[in-house]
């Protein structure tokens, strides 16, 4: 429950508790603050006063050069900083160190580095920054406020209650907190450098990885690289874009146990082949082993803490392409146009059952990105079929006899890919009950390849004249019904 807030009736200002005004703090470990009303120093708690004079005396770590080397971290869970194969410089230095392993035991961090010194140098020494945690911002009153000071040589960190929203105060600094909300756990706080004449300060030494400072305000940022070779993304890649540009290739993502909570990677695969993204199994993305994304894909990657996975955000799974196909009989088609706007197939093809019509038909599109397959098997060249999309000022492409065009539609303009023409039609050899060239009203009638050399023609399913030129020495034709020869005087064979 968030603590009451007093006004007072004679100025209308905050009225703050009752608080302890000063104390001095030799910072050797993280520290959380408490409130005066809720400490207790009895189990070593510090008190959150007014003013706070602190002197950082982090311990010093010594590392031999070219070696590996490992020590403990006291009361430090650091084990998000340190990524294994990540390269860190500390407190400024120009040398380099390669992280082996990190693990938490027991409160202490132990961390294992190899060093890439040079000639000549044997012993470095390393430091780390320690963190003061504000008290519990629903346990305060908004204003509320503390004042640090940096007696020490070397920089510490303050945060909010839960470790969140992180503000370093360097060697010699002193930075003003105040409690702005304090409606949950962390509080909202304020804070002033004294000294430094604007707060512009603060927000560069917050900045930090998806963030820069535009007019002393924190702003968000992104970070393109552009790459034609895989790679390597740890928990210090947050808020890159990776520009894609080398062909067909595959990204590993790291471990979910390396990366600190809230890490994000962007994509863009500006190559001409397929671009894979693989998390070290059994960890999943969207629920996969791996995606795979086309060229012109672009999207967010994020790590999801509460399931332990990746999920992709912005990015379309591609989805399978359906054909689909009619036949359109233009004799039976009202009129010199059809209207396919509403639904428009992707195999189209277009007949004369009767052979009545003798002007143009213009066929209308939707206005959508589509493929398009056309063909006109009318048999007819005393009149074309033309398209064009609905809402188009395109002149509308024709389609004469015989023709058939691949067509790609932008939602505007209809582009022909391809354009072939035939006067042959080879189908499947059929069967007499299924004939290959067969009647969209009667399905069993028709005409079939009875076997190599013989063609079969049948009648509701029933084979009735059997055409045998498998020996041209001897064609035989086989009639398996009475034959009525209506000019033959006398009959019936």
């Amino acid at each position: 429950m968030s603590t009451p807030i007093y006004t007072s009736p004679f100025t209308g200002t905050v009225v703050t508790p009752t608080d302890v005004s000063y104390s001095a703090l030799p910072l050797t470990a993280n520290t959380p603050l408490f409130w005066p009303s809720v400490v207790n120093q009895a189990l070593g708690e510090a008190v959150a006063t007014r003013i706070i004079d602190v002197t950082p005396n982090a311990i010093s770590y010594s590392i031999s050069a070219n070696t590996t080397t490992t020590f403990t971290i006291a009361s430090q869970n650091l084990t998000n900083v340190f990524v294994n194969g990540v390269t860190i410089n500390f407190n400024g230095s120009s040398t380099v160190y390669t992280v082996v392993s990190s693990t938490l035991t027991s409160g202490n961090t132990v961390v294992t580095f190899t060093s890439a010194l040079g000639s000549g140098v044997s012993v470095t020494t390393v430091s780390f920054a320690l963190e003061i945690a504000l008290p519990q911002g629903n346990q305060g009153t908004v204003g509320a406020d503390i004042l640090f000071r940096n007696l020490g040589s070397i920089s510490f960190v303050v945060t909010d209650y839960t470790g969140a929203n992180s503000v370093t105060i360097a060697s010699g600094i002193s930075k003003y907190f105040y409690l702005q909300d304090n409606t949950t756990t962390a509080g909202t706080w304020g804070n002033v450098t004294f000294g430094a004449g604007t707060s512009a300060a603060d927000a560069a030494s917050l900045a930090g990885a998806g963030l820069t400072t535009v007019n002393g305000q924190l702003a968000t940022t992104q970070n393109v690289v552009d790459v034609s070779v895989a790679p390597t993304v740890t928990d210090t890649s947050r808020a890159i874009t990776y520009n894609w540009l080398g062909g067909v290739g595959n990204i590993n993502l790291p471990s979910v146990s390396t990366l600190s909570m809230g890490w994000y990677i962007a994509f863009r695969n500006s190559s001409t082949g397929a671009l894979t993204f693989t998390p070290p199994s059994p960890q999943k993305i969207n629920g996969q082993t791996t995606i795979t994304t086309n060229p012109g894909d672009s999207g967010f990657i994020f790590y999801d803490a509460s399931v332990g996975a990746y999920i992709t955000v912005g990015w379309v799974t591609p989805n399978n392409v359906v054909f689909t196909a009619a036949t359109y009989d233009v004799d039976s088609v009202a009129g010199n146009t059809l209207n396919l706007s509403a639904n428009a197939p992707i195999i189209q093809t277009y007949v004369a059952q009767t052979g009545t019509r003798n002007t143009t038909l213009a066929v209308t599109l939707p206005a959508i990105t589509q493929f398009y397959i056309l063909n006109n098997s009318t048999n007819q060249s005393g009149y074309s079929i033309t398209f064009q999309n609905s809402g188009s000022s395109q002149t509308p492409i024709v389609l004469n006899n015989g023709q058939i065009f691949t067509v790609l539609s932008d939602g505007e303009f209809l582009y022909v890919l391809n354009s072939s023409s035939s006067s042959t039609f080879k189908a499947i050899n059929g069967t007499a009950a299924g004939p290959s060239y067969a009647f969209l009203n009667d399905n069993s009638t028709g005409m079939y390849l009875a076997g190599t050399g013989i063609l079969g023609l049948s009648a509701n399913g029933q084979e009735l004249i059997d055409i045998n030129g498998s020996n041209l020495s001897a064609p035989i034709v086989t009639i398996n019904a009475q034959l009525n020869a209506q000019l033959i005087s006398g009959g019936s064979f």
